[in-house]
């Protein structure tokens, strides 16, 4: 009887040993290995660092008035789109905001005025705020932290101009 008593609290301190030791497990944080960085750009040659919509690039400027014509719908085509109600912010190309490259967005396109980052909709959803900006067309091209789903962040050229934006709850057309 005294070694029946004995075993069971041995059994019961091991078990309550291993249940703690793998509560701690689930709890604690883990490692994780990530892939090493990838050069994609190794032994192709120099980089062209041409703007390819610039007038002066000899690549556009016999299509630049080809296009011209063709730059806007007709006025009797509409574009599909849906409206929904988002909470927008600004941001700006501050190191403070970024993850250390500022005028590089998350796909490596360089920032500019219409650029929307948003997790809530894909890479190149166009997207109109009617309401503060009338017929301008933004799109998704950078993406917001991972804490942050339905939301979207208006780049602005100036700090005090992103800070008086401050957080609105407002309606937004997204085209299909």
């Amino acid at each position: 009887m005294i070694l029946d008593k004995k075993i069971l609290r041995l059994a019961k301190k091991i078990l309550f040993i291993v249940s703690l030791s793998f509560a701690f497990i689930q709890v604690s944080p883990q490692i994780v290995y990530a892939a090493p960085e990838v050069n994609f750009d190794y032994g192709r040659g120099p980089i062209e660092l041409a703007i390819s919509n610039h007038p002066d690039n000899p690549r556009v400027q016999g299509v630049a008035e080809q296009n011209q014509a063709s730059s806007s719908l007709p006025d009797n085509q509409e574009l599909a789109y849906y409206e929904t109600y988002i909470t927008a912010t600004a941001y700006t190309s501050r190191e403070a905001e970024t993850d250390g490259s500022p005028y590089i967005a998350a796909w490596g396109d360089h920032v500019f005025w219409g650029m929307i980052a948003s997790n809530a909709f894909p890479y190149g959803t166009k997207i109109q705020i009617p309401d503060y900006f009338g017929d301008k067309m933004f799109i998704v091209l950078d993406r917001m932290n991972a804490r942050y789903y339905h939301r979207l962040d208006v780049w602005m050229p100036e700090l005090p101009t992103a800070q008086s934006w401050g957080a609105r709850y407002l309606k937004i057309k997204v085209y299909k």
